[in-house]
């Protein structure tokens, strides 16, 4: 093949994209940004997201300062793929792939031994290929392990406005389930927080079992997508040695909006809230890769911002209907000091049935009933008009409320053993 017909000048340069006349490309291929024709120095890669026009556009993985139009664009032929290995336990890797850091000195000098290369966007599972979501998966949260019991294999999302508490309980999940490897995925997080969480997992016993992918709010829209591909690709090959693996991405309203950004600039129309109709196509794509198989699990935890409690979010709305149970924290409760500030009567498991037993079930029925009726008769308690001895469910389910709240609230260093917790479900019932 002739040099020409494989390379192209960029013909137009804006912000993180690039428009070139490459020709035979695909969208997701990633291609090489050289110097220039006589310096084949490799400054830059960017990766094909459209094409308008007889113009292919790519989006920069990384900057565009330097870049110029003499530059060579130059296709690879290949998506973006990365070598998996049991080498990756206990590092830190940007959306780019490349190891930055590591989170525990027991694996500092790990090398890859026995390597797969693995496309990052591999299609989601075949369903003859699952088992059902039968196991209970032990988070160590009382309040999630009793009235909320989640799955091996299923995905949860953790809705919350700021400052409600979501990644504190992402932390505590992180720390206290019971998993073989977990993988975390921060989407769009300020540096800050990247630091801060960087340094708290590096304190965390599970430190040599947790890989850490990230992109920061700076980062160039692919790259923020590319990061919840590559953390889901990695949890997906420790799934497919037997393990069960824990996945948190943090957060899908992040990753959305990378998406929208993405397709707005190859020339997608708004369509739901100024979000292009390829972005809901691209939600399920990613939800839908965890599950439980034969041998080997990924159960997902993803983190939805909310703008407002009120208010319908699309977003929001989408994710929570493709996945299996929300979990949603109440700014109220987390204003009050409760933590975790879960709003059980407003969350759900939809594996709850399937993962409980008949007695576990009628404990919880009847925890979520007492904490009901509390809800409805908190105006009158605030108004001093609550009459005793009118409704003994209601004077039961206030006698208990302290204990109830007890129960619910757990410091974030505090593991809830599983069998702690159905006992203490079985004295709130009873």
């Amino acid at each position: 093949m002739n040099l020409f017909d494989s390379c192209a000048h960029p013909s137009r340069i804006h912000g993180c994209l690039l428009e070139a006349p490459l020709h035979g490309v695909f969208i997701g291929e990633i291609c090489l940004i050289e110097r220039d024709l006589c310096q084949p120095e490799v400054i830059a890669k960017a990766q094909v997201v459209g094409f308008k026009e007889g113009q292919t556009i790519l989006s920069l993985i990384g900057r565009a300062q330097g870049l110029t139009r003499e530059v060579v664009i130059r296709p690879t032929g290949q998506p973006f793929v990365f070598e998996m290995g049991e080498h990756l336990a206990g590092k830190i890797y940007n959306a780019a792939g490349e190891e930055v850091g590591v989170l525990s000195n027991a694996t500092a000098s790990s090398e890859p031994l026995f390597t797969t290369l693995c496309r990052v966007d591999n299609p989601p599972v075949s369903v003859n290929l699952r088992r059902p979501v039968t196991t209970p998966l032990v988070t160590g949260v009382r309040a999630i392990d009793g009235l909320l019991t989640c799955g091996q294999g299923q995905r949860m999302g953790i809705f919350a406005a700021a400052g409600s508490g979501k990644t504190s309980l992402m932390s505590m999940i992180m720390n206290h389930a019971v998993a073989d490897i977990c993988v975390i995925a921060l989407i769009g997080e300020r540096g800050r927080e990247v630091t801060e969480f960087i340094h708290e997992l590096q304190t965390s016993p599970r430190a040599a079992q947790t890989i850490l992918v990230y992109a920061t709010s700076d980062s160039p829209a692919v790259e923020r997508c590319n990061a919840a591909l590559l953390a889901t690709a990695m949890a997906e090959y420790f799934r497919d040695q037997g393990k069960d693996v824990l996945l948190f991405v943090d957060s899908m309203t992040r990753y959305a909006r990378a998406l929208r950004d993405v397709a707005l600039a190859a020339g997608e129309l708004p369509a739901r809230r100024g979000y292009p109709a390829s972005v809901f196509e691209q939600l399920p794509l990613l939800l839908e890769r965890p599950g439980a198989l034969q041998h080997g699990s990924i159960t997902a935890f993803y983190t939805v911002l909310l703008e407002s409690e009120e208010e319908s979010d699309p977003i929001g709305d989408e994710i929570r209907s493709i996945i299996d149970g929300h979990i949603y924290l109440s700014a109220q409760l987390a204003g009050r000091g409760h933590y975790p500030a879960i709003d059980i009567l407003h969350s759900i498991s939809r594996v709850f049935s399937k993962v409980t037993t008949p007695q576990h079930r009628q404990d919880a029925a009847k925890t979520r009933d007492m904490l009901g009726r509390l809800a409805q008769i908190q105006l009158y308690l605030d108004l001093g008009e609550y009459q005793r001895g009118e409704n003994t469910d209601n004077d039961h389910a206030l006698d208990n409320r302290d204990v109830i709240e007890g129960f619910l609230q757990q410091a974030m260093e505090e593991p809830g053993e599983f069998s702690t917790t159905l006992n203490q479900l079985r004295e709130l019932a009873n």
